[in-house]
């Protein structure tokens, strides 16, 4: 079966559909079994800034912290 039409990241950035985050992670282990807190970079495809955090969190459920970039990727000058 081929498809119709093919949507690639090229058309869901010039829709505004691409969003990119930032999730905090906390992480446990070494030799001293210290805590650290790392950055994700995420990038989702949403039609809103809303689905796009509900779709991050969702993926990150134990996040210590979590932004979404007030606009979409690639509409800001």
């Amino acid at each position: 079966m081929k498809p119709d039409m093919k949507i690639g990241w090229k058309e869901h950035l010039k829709n505004g559909n691409l969003w990119r985050g930032e999730v905090e992670l906390a992480m446990q282990g070494g030799d001293t079994n210290e805590q650290f807190i790392y950055t994700v970079e995420v990038f989702v495809v949403a039609p809103t800034q809303a689905l796009a955090q509900y779709i991050i969190a969702t993926m990150y459920p134990d996040y210590e912290f979590l932004v979404i970039d007030d606009d979409p990727v690639g509409t800001t000058s």
